[in-house]
C-alpha cells in the first residue's frame, strides 16, 4: 500500500486487457453479492437506487470535469513512485463526501425532497446531462482554460440548470406523488421521460468521442460542431427506439432498464475498460462499425446473463410487492453499481492492486495499435 515501483511493472497479475477481464469478473460478482443479495430488498428501489443517481452525477463531475484532482491522474499529483492505494482512498472519500453533502442539501435545504423517485427522476436528467456535457461537449467552453475544480463547478452549474429546466416541464401522473406540491403538472411524464433519457445516454455513448464510434462520423465537424451533431442524432435515435418500442408493445422497463442500460455499460466497458479488444488494428469508420456490431452482440448476451444473475433477487422483490422488476434491477446493477465501481477503480485507484492500466484510456481512433 506504500510506494509503487516506478521502473518495473506496477501491480500484480497479468498486464493490459487480461487484468481488465479479471477486474470486470471480480467486480461483477461482488456487485451482485454485496449490493443485490446482501442488502435488504426494500432498500434497493426505495433508498439505494434513488441516492445512487446523485452519486453518479458526482462521479462524473469529479472524473470528467475535475480530472480526478487532487490525487489521481490526469489532474492530480499521482506519479508511478506514489501509492495508488492512497490516491484511490483519497478520491473515494472525497466522492463520498460530495455525494452525501449534495443529498443532504437536496433533502433538507433545497428543494427539500424526501428520498423517493423524485431523486431517481431528476437524477436521471442530471446524470444524462453530466455525461453529455462532460463527455460529448467536453465541458465546453471551460475545459482546459481554468483549474479542474473551477471547470467542475461551472459544469455542475450547467448540469443543475439544464436538468432543472427540463424537470420543470414534467408531470407525476400515475405516481403516488401525482397532484402533490412536487408535481409540476407539465406536458412530459416523469416516468416516460426517464426512459427516453436512458436511451439518449445510450446513443450519445455510441457516438461520443471516447466510446464505441469515437466520434465518427462527426470528428471533422470540429468542436462544438461535433458535439451538436452527436447530441441531435442521439436524441432522434433515442426517441425512435423508446417511443417506437412502446408503440409495438415492448415493456417500458425492459426497453430502458435491460437494453438501454446494457448499451451504456458495454459502450463504456468494451471501448474504455477493454480498449477495443481485438479491433485496434482498425481505424476510423472501420473501427467504429466493428465496435458497434461487437457491442450490439455483447448487449444481447449480457441481457441473458443479467437475467440469470438477478433472477432470484427479482423473484424476492415480486413476492414482497416492491416497485421493481428484473429490468429495474438490471439498470441498477449495470449503471448504479457495476459501472461506477469500474470507473472509480480505474480512474481513482488505477486498478490497484492489479496492474496499472497502460496506456490509459481508449486508443486513438485514427491510429492502428
Amino acid at each position: 500500500m506504500g510506494t509503487e515501483n516506478p521502473t518495473g511493472k506496477i501491480g500484480i497479475g497479468p498486464e493490459g486487457r487480461p487484468a481488465a477481464l479479471i477486474q470486470f469478473v471480480v467486480f461483477a460478482i461482488l456487485s451482485a453479492l454485496i449490493f443485490v443479495y446482501w442488502v435488504p430488498p426494500a432498500s434497493i428501489p426505495l433508498t439505494i437506487l434513488p441516492a445512487t443517481l446523485i452519486m453518479l452525477i458526482t462521479l462524473g463531475l469529479l472524473v470528467l470535469a475535475g480530472d480526478c484532482f487532487p490525487w489521481a491522474p490526469p489532474g492530480g499529483n499521482w506519479n508511478p513512485s506514489k501509492s495508488r492505494f492512497t490516491a484511490g482512498l483519497g478520491m473515494t472519500v472525497l466522492w463520498a463526501i460530495f455525494t452525501a453533502l449534495w443529498i443532504v442539501i437536496m433533502e433538507y435545504v433545497y428543494p427539500r425532497w424526501p428520498m423517493s423517485p423524485l431523486f431517481l427522476w431528476w437524477g436521471a436528467l442530471g446524470f444524462g446531462t453530466t455525461l453529455l456535457y462532460c463527455i460529448n461537449w467536453g465541458s465546453w467552453p471551460f475545459k482546459g482554460k481554468m483549474h479542474p475544480w473551477l471547470t467542475m463547478l461551472f459544469s455542475l452549474i450547467v448540469v443543475v440548470v439544464v436538468a432543472s429546466v427540463v424537470w420543470a416541464f414534467t408531470n407525476l401522473a400515475n405516481s403516488p406523488l401525482a397532484g402533490s406540491p412536487f408535481d409540476h403538472k407539465g406536458p412530459l411524464n416523469a416516468d416516460w421521460l426517464t426512459g427516453l433519457v436512458v436511451w439518449i445516454i445510450a446513443w450519445f455513448f455510441v457516438f461520443s468521442p471516447v466510446f464505441c464510434t469515437q466520434g465518427w462520423p462527426f470528428a471533422k465537424w470540429g468542436h462544438p460542431g461535433a458535439a451538436i451533431g452527436q447530441t441531435i442524432l442521439a436524441v432522434i435515435l433515442a426517441y425512435i427506439f423508446w417511443a417506437g418500442g412502446l408503440a409495438i408493445g415492448v415493456s417500458p422497463s425492459f426497453s430502458f432498464g435491460a437494453v438501454g442500460s446494457s448499451v451504456i455499460l458495454w459502450c463504456l466497458a468494451y471501448s474504455w475498460h477493454f480498449q477495443f479488444w481485438g479491433i485496434t488494428k482498425l481505424t476510423g469508420g472501420s473501427r467504429a462499425i466493428a465496435a458497434f456490431v461487437i457491442i450490439a452482440v455483447i448487449v444481447v448476451i449480457w441481457v441473458f446473463i443479467t437475467r440469470a444473475i438477478l433472477g432470484a433477487a427479482a423473484a424476492t422483490m415480486a413476492q414482497l410487492k416492491l416497485p421493481a422488476d428484473i429490468n429495474i434491477l438490471t439498470i441498477y446493477f449495470n449503471l448504479c453499481i457495476l459501472g461506477p465501481a469500474l470507473i472509480a477503480h480505474n480512474a481513482y485507484w488505477l486498478r490497484w492492486p492489479l496492474t496499472l492500466p497502460t496506456p490509459p484510456g481508449t486508443p486513438p481512433p485514427n491510429e492502428s495499435v
